[in-house]
């Protein structure tokens, strides 16, 4: 992986970064981290070792009160780390790296693999998106929770150690005591519970902060979670993964990537859409397809296609008629008045009848018979389609590429086939099918 077009934009930032952190030491006497700052500005500075036995800072500033000297030597870090030019990682890169990691708490260090400030600052490849990233995490802290719940020792094991160290840097509390067993301390519970109640609350523990890391682009912290997994994943004999290369991201290679739909596919599917009505859609569908499973192309392309017809190309989420023609359906579960026109096809895939407006909003948490309009918000009206596809089960059809029927399925008859035939040929166009 080529880090130089990045490296002198790392080094600015953990220039910056420690100019911040170094004077926020938590302590009014000098200490071993002070020991660590007192060696990168040396080598930074082309300086000899510190002296053993000899204060930080001795030699470098004169006598002055602890907070003054962790200042001058935070301000000369910057200026040193902003003019180091080289294009190549250094040892002074290792130990800035290093610094940023243990001045931010990091109970875990920087995983074998990782270059120095990747993570703290960016990765080499972020074309990524806020989706793919969402369900990295999500996968994440579910697979880690099932690695750690179910370790079949009674009592610690080596992998515990591992989930600990990680729970506690997740929660930003301080290191495990001595004295204590993996989790105590961190998880609420009288310590005569048996160890493996500790590991389950634990495990749930990591799923939730993992899954709720507060970054809109990848970090240390994921860098660090694929490389708890990886460890923990091999210790307890499931398989043995290596670590993490240092050309791929955190997740890549443990998590699918997924294939997400572009504007420009959506544009051959319904050209005579409205660019901006898309551009309203794409991140809700993409986010509906993961999460509705219909994940391959062949499925895209026919729920793409019959959700464009139905939705007039993208530009219309509820049904232009007035809705009175639905009012008495029994079948529609319009056995009020007024229920035709408030239940009125709304969402992507036209949801229609209160039957339909209840059994949507049940499966999505919103309750969509007080508050029917709200299918045609941008959201509701993508993740509605999905529900209706997968509570009808139309993958089965569109895995059999058979239109009719997914017609069938959606429509309740055949109205617009040849309409939606076309778009079908244009989305297995759009896909490579």
């Amino acid at each position: 992986m080529n880090t130089s077009s990045h490296l002198q934009t790392w080094r600015t930032q953990a220039g910056s970064t420690l100019r911040v952190l170094i004077p926020r030491i938590a302590s009014s006497t000098l200490t071993a981290t002070d020991g660590l700052v007192d060696d990168l500005l040396r080598a930074l500075g082309e300086q000899p070792p510190r002296a053993l036995g000899r204060d930080p800072y001795v030699g470098l500033f004169g006598q002055k009160p602890v907070n003054e000297l962790r200042q001058q030597a935070a301000a000369g870090v910057q200026v040193y780390l902003e003019r180091l030019r080289l294009p190549s990682i250094l040892p002074m890169d290792e130990q800035a790296d290093a610094l940023i990691r243990s001045l931010k708490g990091f109970s875990i260090t920087r995983p074998v693999g990782v270059y120095p400030y990747e993570g703290l600052f960016g990765y080499t490849q972020v074309n990524i998106s806020t989706l793919q990233l969402q369900l990295w995490r999500q996968q994440g802290g579910q697979h880690l929770r099932r690695l750690v719940a179910e370790i079949p020792d009674i009592t610690p094991t080596a992998a515990d150690d591992l989930a600990d160290s990680l729970l506690r840097a997740l929660g930003r509390q301080p290191g495990r005591p001595s004295n204590r067993l993996p989790y105590q301390g961190v998880i609420v519970l009288p310590d005569s519970i048996p160890f493996p109640e500790f590991r389950r609350r634990a495990a749930d523990a990591l799923q939730v902060f993992i899954t709720n890391i507060n970054s809109d682009r990848l970090g240390s912290t994921d860098a660090v979670v694929d490389d708890v997994i990886r460890k923990i994943t091999t210790l307890r004999g499931l398989n043995q993964l290596p670590g993490r290369p240092v050309e791929r991201l955190p997740y890549q290679g443990l998590f699918p990537t997924i294939q997400e739909v572009t504007e420009s596919q959506l544009v051959q599917i319904a050209p005579t859409a409205q660019r901006s009505q898309l551009r309203k859609f794409l991140p809700h569908l993409n986010a509906t397809l993961v999460e509705f499973n219909i994940s391959t192309p062949l499925r895209k392309a026919h729920f793409l296609s019959q959700v464009a017809h139905e939705s007039a190309n993208f530009n219309a989420v509820e049904e232009f008629a007035d809705g009175s023609d639905y009012e008495g359906r029994a079948d529609l579960g319009n056995f009020f008045a007024g229920d035709g026109r408030r239940y009125k096809g709304r969402g992507l895939i036209q949801i229609t009848g209160r039957f339909n407006y209840r059994q949507c909003g049940d499966a999505l948490g919103v309750d969509l018979v007080q508050q029917p309009t709200l299918l045609v918000t941008d959201v509701l009206a993508c993740r509605s389609a999905g529900w209706y596809w997968d509570s009808r089960q139309i993958n089965v059809w569109a895995d059999r590429d058979n239109v009719e029927q997914v017609t069938l399925m959606i429509n309740g008859g055949y109205n617009g086939l040849d309409d939606r035939k076309a778009k079908l040929t244009a989305a297995k166009r759009a896909f490579g099918i």
